[in-house]
């Protein structure tokens, strides 16, 4: 037992190293240590681990730990004949052992381990849904997601992630994941660089993160569209339009052949009325959208398109007819409760545009000015006085003297306005900004596997001029051969 003591704290993490040594001679260390812990005899060694887990460190020792906790929960599984044993549903011994070891693991270590570091991580979701409280599992799972650093990458946990938080309306535990640009899947291992190790520093996690390193199952197309759709669902439940609105404008200007997805067609409606509740009006869809496409949305989504027609022409009793007329359909599609605040954002959007046009308005004008779903006056300054607050509407709301009842509504002055937008500007500019970044990093990275760098351009460029024959290289610029021989014109399929 010392001897297996031995080996499981004979590597340690990195910081924790006081011998400093190479990147090569680090990674052989962790491969061996690796290949010990999956030796068939090394699990039957002992009867019992839990003795282990105060002596071995999941931040120093990660990869052993991780593996003692795959041992432990293979044992209690095979004791009780659960998938689920008791002592790992969520206050288990088991369980606390496995989440203080996904809030601590060194994330160079359990590079060498994504597919055992994934299982852990479904089984971390098995167990919560097992009591029915998925919601003990969401914030576990976004600390380990973050911990490890995916940068950019998507993954099958950040769908699982987001299915959980839907699941148990935990939404603000998901916004550290969702709120990064994801622009990459796991890539090709043929198409990795090696000249570096795991345990190496990397520009990206396309390094460590490929489709056979275990940290993802195998994507799907319908698995990209989902991981949309349910973080726009997210972020409406979290009325944060924008982003809302960009997560279903990427599912429903996907690349499709001649028909469109289930999938894409519930977000066109959900873009829909995240637009009026966001904006106040449909704008514009994406130029990536072929016309096409979007008669089959418009036509597919006919009440959708009919009830913001109605919303945008400012028509509130054709609305409310509306509304009435596709109770069936918006329980059916399961956005009644996005339907039921169109009339408050209608409200917000008709006082807000009295501000272009009016200094100053008592509430009993904007009553009357502005035809609204409250008709009774104090329900309307109640109403203005939430929007004020939450700083919606830029404006005061004050008493005229010598009076109660008459309550003043006053817009506020042009400059302070444009300083306002300014900051809203500026505040989508950085926004804008950090997104590109990360796009740029990924272009490069993409660039490398595609081997498109200028010097290896420059370099099949001289060596077409070598052969003398440009036609005979098969490389860029040599007629037929220089699209890369056959594409697949169906490259998603329709989705379904």
């Amino acid at each position: 037992m010392s001897d297996f003591l031995g080996r499981l704290s004979s590597v340690p993490s990195r910081p924790h190293d006081p011998d400093n040594i190479s990147a090569e001679r680090y990674d052989r260390q962790l491969r061996d240590l690796i290949s010990y812990l999956k030796q068939p005899g090394v699990a039957s060694s002992t009867s019992d681990y839990s003795d282990f887990f105060e002596i071995v460190s999941p931040s120093v020792h990660s990869l052993s730990f991780l593996f003692l906790l795959r041992f432990q929960i293979q044992l209690v599984q095979k004791r009780t004949k659960r998938d689920i044993p008791q002592n790992l549903h969520p206050g288990g011994d088991l369980w606390k052992q496995v989440v203080r070891f996904l809030r601590s693991f060194d994330p160079i270590q359990i590079r060498y381990a994504g597919y055992e570091w994934r299982q852990l991580v479904e089984v971390v979701a098995s167990a919560a849904q097992a009591i029915s409280k998925p919601a003990l599992a969401v914030k576990v799972i976004a600390d380990a997601l973050g911990r490890l650093n995916t940068s950019g990458m998507f993954t099958s946990v950040h769908l699982t992630l987001v299915k959980l938080a839907l699941l148990s309306s935990s939404y603000t535990h998901t916004l550290p994941i969702m709120d990064k640009v994801l622009c990459n899947f796991p890539t090709d291992t043929n198409h990795v660089h090696h000249e570096t190790f795991l345990c190496s520093e990397h520009g990206s996690s396309a390094a460590f993160i490929t489709d056979t390193s275990g940290f993802s199952t195998k994507l799907t197309y319908r698995d990209h569209l989902q991981f949309y759709l349910y973080s726009a669902m997210i972020y409406m439940a979290l009325k944060r339009w924008d982003h809302a609105s960009h997560c279903l404008s990427v599912v429903i200007s996907s690349p499709t052949a001649n028909s469109v997805s289930k999938i894409m067609v519930e977000a066109y409606k959900k873009w829909v009325l995240a637009s009026l509740l966001g904006y106040g009006k449909l704008p514009p869809t994406s130029r990536m959208i072929a016309p096409h496409v979007t008669r089959v949305y418009q036509s597919l989504a006919r009440p959708y398109v009919s009830l913001a027609e109605a919303f945008e022409k400012a028509d509130l009793q054709k609305m409310s007819a509306e509304v009435d007329l596709g109770q069936s359909i918006w329980r059916d599609d399961k956005n009644t409760g996005l339907v039921s605040q169109l009339f408050e954002a209608y409200d917000k959007f008709m006082i807000i545009k009295l501000g272009r046009t009016f200094s100053a308005l008592t509430i009993a004008d904007v009553l009357q000015r502005a035809p609204s779903y409250f008709k009774d006056h104090y329900d309307t300054e109640e109403f203005v006085a939430s929007l004020v607050m939450s700083d919606t509407l830029r404006a005061t709301l004050s008493h005229l003297p010598g009076t109660e009842s008459t309550t003043m509504l006053r817009f506020c002055l042009s400059t302070q306005f444009h300083a306002f937008r300014e900051e809203h500007i500026r505040t989508r500019l950085m926004r804008g900004k950090s997104a590109l970044n990360t796009i740029a990093k990924g272009i490069v990275q993409t660039d490398q596997t595609l081997e498109l760098s200028d010097e290896n351009l420059h370099f099949i460029a001289r060596s077409q001029k070598w052969n003398g024959d440009p036609e005979k290289s098969g490389a860029v610029g040599s007629g037929e051969a220089g699209v890369g021989g056959d594409i697949d014109e169906d490259l998603m399929g329709d989705g379904h």
